[in-house]
């Protein structure tokens, strides 16, 4: 639990993470700009006092809902990877999880968080392009790496695996936006397995 001033001698107890997550889908339903500080309050719960008592203001807010945003985005991927019989079965298993999430959000053209930062915040504001850009380079070195297995234990030819892994991370990034108009989720996963038959 984390304490939140919200005036003297007045501690309010809450759960950080849970507030951050509320507020992450508030930005992700109406972006940044259009998420309000009425928004904000409604998402978590929290009064206006408390809320940038903890965070400071609402860009400050939106980068750590975002930083936690981008942890669990990491913590899924490794998930994947790490839990799979072999390297390219770590690697379907992103690309099919992506494609469930996109056909998820299908409906109301949510998107990801990261993805939809990246359209309405870059270029511009610096702080949220080396959050996004640091999320991105991790994934893009964490599949270099497991491409790189694939190919000494012989399962993929494709080389060189670190342009694989940009290609890999292209796809995922496309299957979103794919998400917001295609008419049939079978389209998604269609890309997905398309996408793995170029890796062997």
């Amino acid at each position: 639990m984390t304490a939140a001033r919200t005036g003297p001698g007045r501690p309010r107890e809450f759960d950080e993470d849970a507030v951050l997550d509320a507020a992450g889908e508030a930005f992700l339903r109406r972006g940044y700009h259009a998420t309000s500080l009425t928004d904000l309050t409604t998402a978590t719960g929290l009064h206006r006092g408390s809320l940038y008592g903890a965070f400071g203001d609402k860009h400050r807010l939106f980068l750590a809902a975002l930083r936690r945003h981008a942890r669990l985005a990491a913590a899924a991927v490794e998930d994947d990877l790490a839990n799979a019989a072999t390297p390219l079965e770590g690697i379907r298993a992103l690309l099919l999880r992506q494609a469930r999430k996109a056909m998820q959000h299908m409906d109301e053209c949510r998107g990801c968080l990261l993805a939809n930062s990246t359209l309405e915040m870059l270029p511009g504001d610096e702080q949220v392009a080396g959050i996004i850009a640091g999320h991105y380079r991790w994934r893009e070195d964490r599949l270099t790496e497991t491409l790189e297995l694939a190919r000494a234990q012989g399962q993929s030819t494709a080389a060189p695996p670190r342009a694989f892994a940009r290609y890999v991370g292209t796809v995922i990034e496309g299957l979103w936006q794919l998400g917001r108009t295609a008419s049939d989720p079978r389209q998604l996963t269609e890309v997905a397995e398309a996408a793995m038959r170029a890796l062997r």
